[in-house]
């Protein structure tokens, strides 16, 4: 099938794009469901091409497009999710100094708010 003209609004699929960054998304949070969504996200790209709305091209950097763009993002929220932890222990242990430009700063925190 020869490649569409100029102007023509085929490329990249969105729907694959979509697909691709909803799967890079969802394995990144929860690794265990990658063997359901990778197939299910080729499966869409797979799907535009068979119906005839889609080149592989089209796919293809749907897919690299899709992936590309949430994987920083899923990331991030990994990142900001593991230093959760780390985090409140030097904030507390601040707190715990009573200098008030640190409370100031940080808050009073839970267990002070009574007082």
């Amino acid at each position: 099938m020869p490649c569409p003209g100029p102007g023509d609004g085929s490329f990249p699929s969105d729907h694959t794009a979509l697909a691709g960054a909803a799967a890079v998304a969802l394995t990144t949070a929860v690794r265990r469901l990658a063997p359901l969504i990778v197939p299910l996200a080729l499966l869409m790209a797979f799907s535009r091409v068979y119906v005839g709305v889609h080149h592989p091209h089209d796919v293809a950097l749907g897919l690299l497009l899709g992936g590309s763009v949430a994987a920083p993002a899923a990331l991030a929220v990994l990142a900001a999710l593991a230093l959760t932890g780390p985090t409140g222990a030097v904030v507390t242990a601040a707190r715990a100094g009573g200098i008030p430009a640190v409370i100031w700063f940080t808050g009073r925190g839970p267990a002070r708010r009574g007082k």
